[in-house]
């Protein structure tokens, strides 16, 4: 299969500093890509909220957050990502989320950590309403 050129594949759509949307260009997948180390709760909610108001505008099915650049894990910031976010998301009928995490092990450990404690939390909220996948590089999305 013939390698993906990732940047002729999406294009731009919104930012601010911690965060670009993107979306591809021949398929309904909007894509958030972290630019920096650590992302404040307001500017994450900021982005995303965006990131909502695009999927219901432009029909997407797929969604990728970029979390490779990430160096911080923030608790709060991933419960209101799953318990609201995803949850307006699933209404929308996007379903399909795709994550690419740090490389370091500790990210990951945190995150299956923070799944946990969301559980506890929130024992109504139902993961099964929505897929996540954890992936190496946007092109494994792209070429399907």
């Amino acid at each position: 299969m013939p390698q993906t050129n990732q940047s002729s594949d999406i294009s731009k759509i919104w930012e601010n500093e911690f965060v670009v949307l993107s979306e591809a260009k021949n398929k309904p997948i909007g894509i958030a890509k972290a630019k920096q180390e650590y992302i404040p709760i307001e500017e994450f909610k900021e982005a995303f909220l965006q990131a909502k108001d695009y999927a219901k505008e432009k029909k997407w099915k797929q969604f990728v957050f970029d979390k490779s650049k990430l160096n911080v894990f923030h608790q709060p910031s991933m419960a209101w990502y799953y318990t609201e976010w995803k949850t307006d998301l699933v209404e929308l009928g996007l379903i399909e989320h795709f994550k690419i995490l740090p490389q370091e092990p500790w990210f990951k450990t945190s995150v299956d950590a923070g799944i946990i404690e969301i559980k506890e939390n929130h024992p109504d909220f139902d993961f099964n309403k929505f897929k996540v996948k954890y992936i190496n590089s946007l092109s494994e999305v792209l070429e399907t």
